[in-house]
């Protein structure tokens, strides 16, 4: 079952925080200073005051016991003028806290929300603008190198989901980070890509991951991927893209082990609407009852 976090870009991020400065500097040529390790750090970014603020993440490269880097992790799916406000505060409090340089990293699926996100902040303040390093699909490093994906999986799954739909070498780099990701996470950074892919790419992915083409090094991936190959073969033939998204979500609910009425069943294969659908595959990863899915 996996750990409750925002949605998967966050869980990737938990998993491997050295994501983050590859991060910085690949997609965003930001000079990330020396440091020997990177850590997760709170992301309650609570002051004395009642208001809490609370990032998405937070991660924290340190050179030996000194912090040099505090980096604020935000998922953001559509604009939310609240943010405007409460992103100055995050690093505004990571800063205090930490006593160390603090940038905050938005991460957005579509270049829409990307372009919205990066508009600068104006806290009234002279000289005091926010500008946000904003990572959506177009400036998501592009990993194709197979040793790079084993050593680092969480960005090549982040990889793969931006830029796997026009690019098979990506699919195949991240064929390698699955195997090396550990069985825990691999069924969901699975679904976190497949569901992301147009049908052309899907039918890829499965066929690269099929037990005949691959030599998987665990009895858990070959079953898994069996299984998810065979399913997707079925969902080809009969169904349509959106069907295919809707079973993504009820395999992600099924896989941890929450109980499905038919009138949940019904309502996620009733519907049409794409967008919606691939939602509902995040909210999957991080609900207590698959109700609360339409909340």
């Amino acid at each position: 079952m996996p750990s409750r976090s925002h949605e998967i870009p966050l869980r990737l991020i938990q998993n491997r925080p050295e994501t983050v400065p590859v991060l910085l500097r690949e997609a965003l040529g930001y000079p990330v200073p020396d440091h020997t390790e990177a850590v997760l750090t709170s992301s309650v970014l609570t002051n004395c005051d009642p208001k809490e603020w609370n990032a998405d993440g937070a991660v924290l490269l340190r050179d030996g016991d000194h912090p040099v880097l505090a980096v604020a992790v935000e998922r953001q799916n559509r604009p939310d003028d609240r943010k405007r406000f409460s992103w100055p505060a995050y690093l505004a409090t990571l800063y205090g806290r930490l006593e160390c340089p603090t940038v905050l990293i938005v991460l957005c699926p579509d270049e829409a929300t990307a372009q919205w996100c990066a508009q600068p902040i104006e806290t009234g303040h002279p000289g005091f603008t926010l500008r946000p390093l904003v990572i959506g699909p177009d400036t998501m490093p592009v990993v194709v190198d197979p040793a790079q994906a084993r050593a680092l999986p969480e960005l090549a799954v982040l990889s793969a989901h931006a830029h796997g739909g026009h690019d098979g070498r990506v699919l195949r780099a991240l064929v390698e980070a699955l195997d090396s990701a550990g069985e825990t996470n691999r069924p969901f950074y699975y679904d976190y890509v497949l569901a992301g892919l147009n049908e052309a790419a899907r039918k890829e992915l499965e066929g690269l991951m099929s037990v005949d083409t691959y030599e998987w090094q665990s009895d858990f991936a070959r079953k898994y991927v069996g299984i998810g190959r065979e399913e997707g073969r079925e969902e080809g033939r009969e169904e349509g893209r959106e069907e295919g998204v809707a079973n993504s979500v009820l395999r992600i609910l099924n896989k941890r082990g929450l109980t499905v009425s038919d009138d949940v069943r019904e309502r996620i294969r009733s519907c049409d609407d794409l967008d919606t659908l691939n939602s509902w595959v995040d909210r999957a990863l991080d609900i207590d009852r698959a109700e609360d899915l339409f909340d």
